[in-house]
């Protein structure tokens, strides 16, 4: 499973009882479709993306002990990655305190809540993050009408179509820090406005959501790196600050030692990216973003979770 909860009771020698509860959550990469997920554009035109959990974990712990109660987190990832480390964070606060309580809600009441607590806490992203975390496992998602409610399309890929995507993908850390929760406000105080080019690319962002799960079932990588490229640049089209020298900078490293498609995961502006590879040239296009300093960060991908 892609999280795991389990509540232990201890006894420490001249000491009370301890509860601890522990959880672990996955991250993700985004394929296609980010930005059409956020509910300003998807409670009015519909959204769709494709993401897929990896094994870059949040981990979490819960203490009851003499002391109280102690929330800690682990995450071994760079700050700013843009892999859905907020959405993963509150999901597994919110599998800690139901744990402390016995309880185990379904996974996508899981996503939902979560998504509700970061909008309390002022943050403007869409919802692809938090299913990601609650759900593990490759999807296809769905969002539409008012509330930007969400259809999930598991996407049963074969072993093999796995295995290659895992081999022929590269994510590293530009290391260059933006903040997502900015560009969100640039895009969207756009769209409010009424600019055309924010509604036509977003609309193209969302419809290559469909290119890429057909291209995944397909086993078509290929077909998928072309896809990857199409986010990137359309990215590049809704705000030039979301592609920065710095990024163009490994992108070209990146295709010129192997990489078929890439783009910038999440929001863009900086973070992580993701390259598709060449077969076999994996290891060039990672010594090649390594030789400009970018951070390898290897990954699998996640299981789903059971329903």
């Amino acid at each position: 499973m892609p999280y795991n909860a389990a509540m232990e009771r201890s006894t420490d020698r001249g000491h009370e009882p301890r509860w601890q509860v522990t959880v672990r959550v996955p991250t993700r990469i985004d394929f296609a479709g980010g930005w059409s997920d956020v509910p300003a554009f998807a409670a009015r035109e519909g959204g769709a993306v494709v993401n897929a959990a990896i094994t870059r974990y949040v981990e979490g712990r819960a203490r009851w002990d003499e002391g109280g109660l102690r929330l800690e987190y682990d995450l071994a990832l760079p700050p700013d990655a843009h892999l859905g480390t907020s959405g993963a964070i509150n999901v597994a606060w919110l599998r800690l305190t139901h744990g402390l309580i016995g309880d185990t809600p379904p996974p996508t009441e899981l996503a939902e809540r979560a998504f509700r607590l970061e909008k309390l806490l002022g943050e403007a992203g869409g919802k692809q993050d938090q299913y990601a975390a609650a759900l593990g496992g490759v999807h296809l998602l769905r969002f539409s009408g008012a509330e930007a409610s969400a259809e999930v399309e598991p996407l049963e890929l074969p072993e093999a179509t796995l295995r290659a995507l895992e081999a022929r993908c590269v994510l590293a850390y530009s290391g260059v820090s933006s903040s997502s929760g900015d560009a969100h406000e640039r895009v969207w105080e756009r769209y409010r406005r009424g600019e055309g080019e924010v509604g036509k690319t977003v609309r193209g962002l969302r419809d290559s959501a469909y290119a890429a799960r057909d291209a995944l079932l397909a086993g078509d990588l290929e077909a998928l790196a072309e896809v990857l490229t199409e986010n990137r640049e359309a990215a590049r089209r809704l705000d030039a600050r979301l592609v920065p020298p710095r990024l163009d900078e490994l992108f070209e490293a990146g295709h010129r030692a192997g990489a078929l498609g890439s783009k910038a995961c999440g929001a863009g502006g900086g973070g992580c990216l993701l390259f598709l590879c060449t077969e076999g040239r994996r290891a060039a296009v990672e010594g090649a973003l390594s030789e400009r300093g970018a951070t390898l960060l290897p990954f699998a991908f996640a299981p789903r979770v059971a329903p």
